[in-house]
């Protein structure tokens, strides 16, 4: 991230951009001030009484910001952060401590009880990530960075990322969102699932200002840098792809990745003697996400290297494989993200939900996965076999369809455990005999965090 970057904020930004070095993160005995504020805004403390809030005023923890029709509001905190309430919005500070420096007892705890808000944070939660939160009924929102807007609707939850990423978390399973990424998610038991359309949450009425962008800040409160993949060797990528040439999916050990300032991976090197490579060539980066663990995106387009691919689309996920196997017990692993399935006779619009059930003991993945538009569901139930002392795990599951299979589906599943006591997983899958023919297929990859 370039934090010396300047931008010009217009009505139709994602982000609002974040604090200029003018404004020190000291200087505060409340939890935050209103920096300014449009229309009826005021204060409800918990006993339910209220008082105006006007430029100026301070904020304190166990007080809701509440905007009527047409109002808004802009709140620094002492930190740094800093939120713009649309109109029609509670927003609650439920706790809320920072004594000038991350000393391991800050925190930044708000629930967002009805409409939006543009959020940038500050120095809370980037040194320790569960020090942030944001509640809503239909997900906790936890940052992995630093700017992102949402805004709580009849429907549900939507949720933009405009630098950096946050995690949906909720009782149907966790989502990372990226930089350029949006997710929707209709209540609490509902797994979050990535989506086109973005919150409502424009500037309109303010004046459009420009801000120098700092906000990513170690514990001292300096400059900091999000967790990424770095270009150099010991990956392991399970792939998909579609194009001309026909369609895939595989696994490839001892990959040497090409990664981007953004963890975008723009080429890779396999076998040691260099057989085998794969660039981005005149293709695009459709698609990407990391948690700094494992990343996952996509190639669209003419691809280049050892094995081009033409008018193709090329779906990975990338890790550095966990050295130290578990040995024994078991682990669920929550889907963390995906990449918009393929089909190869162009249908369009499926979703990925589902789960890993492993045992380590026996050697077994368990797929519980489902892949569905509109027109059809396809279910991926089956096991894999984690290979003998290795990270990877294979397997061919039959698969069931609601629709789409003539004669019977199967799906190639291709995957690997990376981080630490391996806390992510990766997954290929290509589902063949899909389709009222028999003869087309759908691929993708999908991520998913150890619960």
């Amino acid at each position: 991230m370039m934090p010396n970057k300047r931008f010009k904020l217009t009505r139709q930004a994602i982000l609002l951009a974040t604090i200029s070095a003018a404004f020190p993160v000291s200087g505060y005995a409340a939890s935050g001030r209103v920096d300014f504020a449009i229309g009826t805004v005021e204060s409800v403390a918990a006993n339910g009484s209220r008082r105006p809030l006007a430029k100026g005023a301070e904020i304190d923890a166990g007080e809701t910001i509440s905007t009527a029709a047409g109002a808004r509001a802009q709140v620094r905190f002492a930190d740094g952060g800093f939120i713009s309430l649309q109109p029609n919005t509670q927003f609650r500070v439920d706790e809320f401590k920072y004594k000038n420096k991350a000393d391991g007892e800050e925190k930044g705890f708000f629930s967002l009880l009805k409409g939006g808000f543009r959020a940038v944070t500050g120095v809370i939660g980037h040194a320790n990530k569960q020090a942030y939160r944001v509640k809503t009924p239909a997900a906790t929102i936890g940052i992995r960075g630093t700017g992102y807007n949402m805004e709580l609707r009849d429907d549900g939850l939507f949720v933009n990322v405009g630098e950096g990423a946050i995690s949906l978390n909720n009782n149907a399973g966790l989502l990372v969102v990226t930089a350029g990424g949006s997710a929707f998610v209709a209540d609490f038991n509902t797994a979050p699932t990535l989506t086109d359309v973005q919150p409502y949450t424009p500037p309109s009425g303010l004046q459009d200002p420009t801000f120098s962008v700092a906000d990513e800040r170690d514990s001292s409160g300096g400059l900091g840098v999000l967790p990424s993949l770095v270009s150099g060797s010991g990956y392991v990528m399970a792939n998909a792809y579609t194009a001309n040439e026909g369609i895939s999916a595989d696994l490839k050990i001892d990959v040497t990745g090409t990664f981007s300032t953004s963890s975008q991976l723009t080429a890779y090197l396999w076998y040691p003697d260099g057989a085998a490579t794969g660039e981005l060539g005149s293709a695009t980066v459709s698609f990407s996400a990391t948690d700094g663990i494992i990343g996952w995106g996509r190639w669209v387009g003419d691809t280049a290297g050892t094995y081009p691919l033409t008018n193709g689309v090329f779906d990975y996920v990338v890790g550095i494989p966990t050295a130290a196997m578990p040995a024994s017990g078991t682990a669920t692993y929550s889907l963390m993200g995906y990449t918009s399935p393929t089909a190869t006779d162009g249908s369009s619009g499926y979703s990925v939900n589902g789960n890993l059930a492993v045992d380590f003991g026996a050697a077994s993945v368990g797929v519980n996965m489902t892949v569905a538009n509109a027109a059809d569901s396809y279910g991926i139930n089956g096991s894999a076999s984690i290979n003998a002392g290795a990270s990877t795990f294979t397997g061919f599951i039959s698969t069931s369809s609601t629709n789409g299979c003539f004669s019977g589906c199967s799906t190639s599943i291709n995957g690997f455990f990376a981080g630490a006591n391996a806390s992510r997983a990766g997954v290929s899958y290509s589902i063949t005999g899909a389709g009222v023919s028999g003869f087309d297929s759908i691929q993708g990859v999908a991520a998913f965090a150890k619960n």
